[in-house]
């Protein structure tokens, strides 16, 4: 749609350079999340046009290509502004906004080695939409995003091999929706957004 890319960029993490064109997903949209194993990547979600898209895509990330369809969000999850994480196995779309473009509190996921729709993990601890999700190979943790209303700073986790709702991890220093999020397999890093 207008304003939305479609295109896939990649780097050699061991090189220093400039970005190549991989492919292109099965449709540009703004607002998505991803995530990824070793293997493959997957993106999900986002909005075409001011229309909210149910659209998961992935590749594999060894060889370039264009992405091929995966599976649908639930109309009744995150397709805008989600957050994604994943475990090895298992991705994340952590709320968003759904296709009355309403924030949701539901988390989905997705096993990343297979294609299909979403399945319901549980529920955040509020609705939400834009927070910042990371992740060790054992627990998801989100911070920030919006209510609806104006930005939180709520940290919440999940362990991604179980189904669950999310439980209370903290705060962040101040409240913020928008933000990156980057993780190792020990320690989560929030940084900028909007608040």
């Amino acid at each position: 749609g207008q304003g939305t890319i479609d295109v896939i960029q990649s780097v050699t993490f061991a090189t220093e350079g400039n970005a190549s064109d991989f492919g292109d997903l099965t449709v540009g949209r703004v607002g998505l999340c991803s995530f990824s194993s070793t293997t493959r990547g997957i993106w999900a979600g986002g909005v075409v046009t001011n229309t909210y898209s149910n659209v998961i895509d992935y590749v594999t990330i060894s060889s370039a290509g264009n992405a091929s369809d995966f599976g649908d969000i639930s109309q009744n999850g995150g397709g805008y502004g989600p957050s994604g994480f994943s475990s090895p196995t298992r991705g994340i779309i952590f709320t968003g906004n759904n296709s009355s473009n309403q924030a949701t509190n539901i988390i989905q996921y997705v096993t990343i080695s297979s294609t299909g729709n979403t399945t319901d993990f549980g529920n955040a601890l509020s609705v939400l939409r834009n927070a910042g999700g990371c992740s060790s190979e054992t627990r998801g943790v989100v911070g920030g995003g919006a209510p609806g209303g104006g930005e939180q700073n709520v940290i919440q986790y999940i362990t991604i091999a179980s189904t669950g709702d999310a439980t209370d991890f903290g705060d962040l220093s101040q409240s913020v929706a928008q933000l990156g999020a980057c993780s190792s397999t020990t320690r989560g890093v929030f940084g900028g957004g909007e608040g």
